[in-house]
């Protein structure tokens, strides 16, 4: 550049018709102009690369801290999904030590062991006689009380469970808060990187039309900006919207003498055979939902969508900007049902969809259910339109409780929209 810079001052020392001196001192100061503005552009360019490198290292930080973060989430999902697995095994212990102390009661009336020992001595033909019949009920007595020491241990184990599980949550809330903020500030800080190169690419520019098209693009990239992070925080509104409303129909629910009643027989635990052990103790009874004309019908009772099926900026940053699903708000535990028959070609945890069901349909479309608090259901399992399939949570890639619905030609690809299949 500066040899250009030379050429062209020597061209017009040769062609200018101005005194020597005046040209001189002229070029002198154009030539001074020159290699300050080169000067300024270096150090400037210096500067650029320097608060690039210093903010590409920043957001390498914020991304190891958000993975982190993720991490402790999914790991304190599966111990909670593994101390609701304890609890059910110990429901069902307690269950048969009752069905078994029952039994053993039946065939005490029906053989007259209830009788005192007295009875059983004077009854006895001969001393060997009367000490084997002693024997045989102090036998049958210690083993009832054998049975009602374990019954007392298991029941104290499972409270002691169930507090523990209580405090898993806590930890979990806390953890998917700071998740959140640190997903926002990752974000934020990727859309202020665009704004920052846009910026740099601009001062470096050595002509103006180039300088004004970087500047437009930083004005472009701010807008971006502006119209991304109004549209998590619209995101974020509907989601808390339709949590109030998800939580205050729940109330108004759980408020009914239908639902008291039902509560009080599961804590009863009554002799009738229960077909699955895994429901939470606060899932909800969810009414009949809708069905479409094709047969599918709502996944929740409340279709109430938080974010379609599309083109989307993620606000986690992680998955891309193609939502391949619909969201659903709602409270967490609100029931999921199956959206159409099928057999349950998987259901266990994954990274980012947490909690999730996969149901393969008559008709060859595949639906997915994911980020779920609890499952009801198992792989291979054949299920019924409406049939409970677990509870709304928020675990795995997820900033808040929701379920991810989704419609698919074949396992885990070619996604199409739901809305038509649902009448949405």
């Amino acid at each position: 550049m500066k040899k250009k810079l030379l050429v062209t001052l020597s061209f017009m020392l040769l062609v200018s018709t101005a005194p020597m001196t005046v040209l001189a001192d002229d070029i002198d100061q154009k030539i001074e102009n020159q290699t300050k503005k080169i000067e300024d552009i270096i150090k400037n360019e210096k500067d650029a690369k320097e608060y690039l490198s210093s903010l590409e290292n920043e957001i390498t930080i914020i991304e190891t801290e958000y993975q982190k973060v993720l991490s402790e989430k999914q790991k304190h999902e599966k111990e909670m999904n593994k101390l609701n697995k304890d609890i059910a095994n110990l429901e069902t212990k307690i269950k048969k030590r009752n069905q078994q102390l029952q039994a053993q009661a039946r065939t005490t009336q029906t053989n007259h062991e209830q009788e005192s020992m007295l009875t059983v001595l004077l009854s006895a033909e001969s001393i060997s006689d009367a000490i084997s019949k002693a024997l045989a009920v102090n036998t049958l007595v210690t083993a009832n009380n054998d049975i009602l020491t374990a019954q007392k241990q298991d029941k104290k184990e499972l409270d002691t469970l169930k507090i523990s599980l209580t405090e898993t949550l806590k930890t979990l809330e806390k953890k998917t808060a700071e998740l959140e903020e640190k997903e926002a500030a990752l974000a934020e800080a990727k859309l202020e990187q665009n704004v920052k190169i846009n910026e740099i690419a601009a001062s470096l520019a050595s002509e103006k039309a180039e300088k004004d098209k970087f500047v437009k693009q930083k004005e472009e990239a701010i807008k971006r900006k502006e119209a991304q992070l109004k549209a998590i925080a619209e995101e974020k509104k509907k989601e808390a919207e339709a949590k109030a409303i998800a939580e205050k129909q729940a109330k108004v629910k759980q408020a009914a003498p239908t639902q008291t009643a039902e509560q009080e027989k599961v804590v009863s635990l009554p002799e009738t055979d229960t077909s699955n052990n895994d429901v939470p103790e606060n899932s909800q009874q969810a009414p009949t939902p809708p069905v479409s004309s094709g047969g599918w019908s709502a996944p929740v009772a409340n279709l109430t969508v938080t974010s379609g099926f599309g083109g989307r900026e993620d606000p986690t940053g992680i998955s891309g900007s193609f939502h391949d699903g619909i969201d659903f708000g709602g409270a967490s535990g609100t029931p999921i049902m199956a959206a159409r028959s099928g057999e349950v070609v998987s259901a266990n945890y994954g990274g980012m969809a947490g909690n999730h069901v996969v149901i393969k349909h008559d008709n060859g479309y595949y639906s997915y259910y994911l980020h779920m608090s609890s499952l009801t259901v198992s792989a291979g399992q054949s299920v019924s339109a409406g049939q409970n399939l677990g509870g709304m949570g928020t675990t795995g890639n997820s900033t808040g409780v929701h379920l991810h619905f989704s419609i698919s030609t074949g396992l885990w690809s070619g996604f199409v929209n739901p809305a038509p299949f649902l009448g949405l």
